[in-house]
């Protein structure tokens, strides 16, 4: 066979040290080169359309979507294209739950349950959870969610039976709490004062400051006046120690 031509022979032969030829060997830090310029090519790209998506998300949660609140939320939280801020991902979370948001209230609920980014709160839990719960017609799946979790907590005697109760609505609830709230005021102390100059013993005075209580404080003149018009030392200590 004959030989190769004297320029391809020694072009076949001419290889490095390590046994690679020249010409591939010259080419590898280019290669290299290339290879971390697509890299950071295609990073850059992927962090440029991360912050777009951020940005657009982050102006439909501050026009008022409820749904765009809490998945920025979820990107505060677990650092989705921005740095991770869990103080901002639960007031983002807060601020969905407050339109409705079914699962905003859900995962609310199970941080005030478990005590993630703030303190372990029972009854703030349950609250959130039943604001869920009776959304069964818009949104069943968060409302079967919460309805678990508040079965849960009852078992477990985190909450009582009427705090898991997510049946009565909060129209309801409100109007009882309105209705707990609507009993006599507290006495002054020119109601005691004239209730003792009326004939009322310090006794049933006593009595009627115990359940009602007194929305003053006890001063060295007060108590001088009050002594003055008959008060004995037991309903002077009553007044005392009375809730305000």
């Amino acid at each position: 066979m004959s030989s190769l031509p004297t320029g391809l022979e020694s072009a076949e032969n001419d290889t490095g040290t390590n046994g690679i030829r020249k010409p591939f060997h010259d080419m590898l830090p280019r290669l290299k080169f290339m290879i971390c310029a697509v890299s950071f090519a295609l990073a850059t790209a992927l962090a440029s359309a991360q912050t777009a998506d951020f940005d657009a998300l982050r102006r439909k949660a501050e026009a008022g979507d409820a749904k765009a609140q809490f998945d920025l939320a979820d990107a505060y939280s677990e650092g989705k294209g921005v740095a991770k801020d869990s103080a901002k991902g639960m007031e983002w979370l807060k601020r969905s739950a407050l339109q409705g948001y079914g699962g905003a209230q859900v995962v609310l609920g199970y941080m005030y349950q478990k005590g993630i980014n703030t303190e372990q709160d029972p009854e703030e839990a349950a609250k959130w959870y039943k604001k869920a719960a009776r959304q069964g017609d818009k949104d069943p799946k968060h409302a079967q969610t919460a309805q678990n979790h508040l079965s849960e907590m009852l078992s477990q005697g985190l909450i009582s039976a009427k705090e898991a109760d997510w049946h009565t609505s909060e129209q309801s609830s409100t109007i009882a709490k309105q209705a707990k709230t609507n009993k006599p005021s507290p006495f002054s102390f020119g109601e005691v004062e004239t209730g003792l100059t009326g004939g009322i013993t310090s006794k049933r005075m006593a009595t009627l400051v115990r359940t009602y209580g007194v929305d003053f404080t006890l001063s060295a003149n007060a108590r001088k006046r009050l002594a003055d018009k008959g008060a004995d030392g037991s309903l002077l200590a009553t007044i005392a120690s009375a809730k305000r």
